[in-house]
């Protein structure tokens, strides 16, 4: 089938040039060189005739019925899955039947959670994981009750199992380009086997000029080397579910955060709601509390990180009369709430120290235990299901813990009357000495030099730096980012 995808691929203009793949386990393949690569090399063309795009599955018959004669809101990827099942459909008489030829069949095998046994789904109980396991499967679910009433899809005889299959197929295969000036998402043979990996030595991109999808080496790739691609700056409670398998070491593994819905004094906080950094960052409440996505990063934002999101929201919810009165105006501007006492602070941290001691606590096992389990790879053998669910939710403990730890440093330090007092504290000197490669020693030095350091060095005296604020003419002492 491997041979039979390439010597379609060079019939029709593909080039590539050193490139080969390689297989490695049942359904597992991966890319790797055949030759040295010279840095800057193109080693990847793929003409547009053999790509499958959003746009193709939108005007194809199909797509054409589903637009006539449904209602509402309909996935882009619902058309690229509709395209995909009709050409396989088409068998052997399909232009790309040696591409479909070597898709997965079994995504039970990839290792996605949503074809786990309710045994094996314990495993991820209480994770952000398995609800977003559990919600990708509802999406799909729903565009599938949308869509099988349609013509063309009730005369294919397609069922919900062949939806979910094409689905997954273009869940874990697409590629985010731009044709012709326009945002489109696209299919690609051969490119699509490149395995994972954040320090990929590959870029590619879509060019108009040459009408095709390219992949460069941005570095020197000796023989036998594998070509990685990555599939984004995320943790692993996105990649479990998404493409079956989680990343052992894991710097972007984020948690879930359930935070009171309402400001904790009683007061009531104009534009609480409206206190967000991303339009894609995870935040919703289910009427008792709220809930927001976090990862060790405090500084950021977006649906990769939602460090930013956190401090915003904790800060307002913390708020006293007094200090609403001051940051009244930051509120109604719909900006985010940066830091501005140290009193505040220290109150957000101690909810969120609160708050991840809650979550934490509903697991059966600890981060400890969750450890001692990965180092028996007889018990979680590598790339098996165990594994993948102890990994991910490891990296959810994991961001948790970095909160706690974080709350438990900053707490005494945003005490301290002047720098002084801070640069002589045990828990500056501890922070001194964490690792800058590791998350706590990287992403809490950036909150302390962000955050516990202006606001000790203005207030002076470990309390509000409002009244200085005040005296230099500033009505509104909040710091505000925007």
């Amino acid at each position: 089938r491997v041979d039979r995808l390439m010597q379609w691929l060079v019939t029709n203009g593909a080039r590539f040039p050193g490139v080969t793949i390689s297989r490695y386990a049942v359904e597992g393949r991966n890319l790797k060189a055949t030759a040295n690569l010279e840095k800057g090399e193109e080693v990847i063309f793929i003409p547009r005739k053999c790509i499958i795009a959003i746009s193709d599955g939108k005007r194809s018959r199909a797509g054409q019925a589903i637009k006539k004669e449904t209602s509402g809101w309909i996935s882009n990827h619902t058309y690229l899955a509709i395209r995909i099942l009709t050409e396989k459909g088409l068998g052997e008489k399909s232009f790309f039947y040696p591409w479909l030829q070597i898709l997965p069949t079994d995504y039970h095998q990839q290792g996605l959670p949503q074809y786990w046994s309710e045994e094996q789904r314990k495993e991820l109980e209480h994770t952000k994981t398995l609800g977003k396991s559990d919600g990708v499967l509802e999406n799909i679910k729903e565009m599938w009750n949308k869509i099988a009433d349609v013509s063309v899809v009730k005369e294919s005889k397609w069922s919900l199992e062949d939806f979910k299959w094409a689905r997954f197929t273009v869940l874990t295969r697409t590629f985010g380009c731009t044709e012709h000036g326009t945002a489109e998402t696209m299919m690609v043979p051969l490119a699509d086997m490149a395995n994972h990996n954040f320090n990929r030595p590959t870029r590619w991109d879509y060019s108009d000029q040459k009408g095709g999808f390219t992949v460069r080496v941005v570095r020197g790739v000796k023989k036998d080397e594998m070509l990685t691609d990555t599939y984004g700056n995320k943790g692993n409670d996105s990649f479990l579910p998404v493409y079956g398998f989680c990343v052992e070491t894991n710097a972007w593994n984020q948690a879930r955060l359930e935070l009171p819905l309402k400001n904790i004094h009683g007061l009531t906080v104009a534009g609480l709601e409206k206190l967000h950094v991303s339009k894609c960052a995870y935040d919703y409440n289910d009427g008792k509390h709220k809930y927001i996505d976090i990862s060790c990063d405090t500084q950021a934002s977006g649906s990769s990180r939602g460090g930013k999101e956190l401090f915003s929201y904790t800060r307002a919810i913390v708020l006293t009369k007094e200090e609403l009165e001051k940051v009244a105006v930051t509120l109604k501007s719909k900006a985010y709430l940066a830091a501005f006492s140290t009193k505040n602070e220290i109150r957000a941290l101690e909810l969120i120290h609160k708050s991840t001691t809650t979550v934490l606590a509903r697991f059966k096992t600890t981060y400890e235990q969750d450890i001692e389990i990965l180092k028996d790879e007889k018990r979680a053998p590598k790339f098996g299901w165990l594994r993948n669910a102890v990994l991910a939710r490891s990296g959810e403990k994991s961001t948790l813990k970095f909160y706690q730890q974080l709350a438990a440093t900053m707490i005494p330090l945003l005490r301290c009357k002047n720098m002084g007092d801070v640069k002589r504290h045990p828990m500056y000197l501890k922070l001194q000495k964490s690792p800058k490669s590791e998350n706590f020693g990287y992403y809490a030095g950036k909150y302390f030099e962000k955050v516990v350091q202006p606001l000790v060095s203005r207030s002076g005296n470990g309390g509000s730096s409002g009244s200085r604020e005040a005296k230099k003419g500033g009505g509104n002492s909040a710091l505000v980012a925007r």
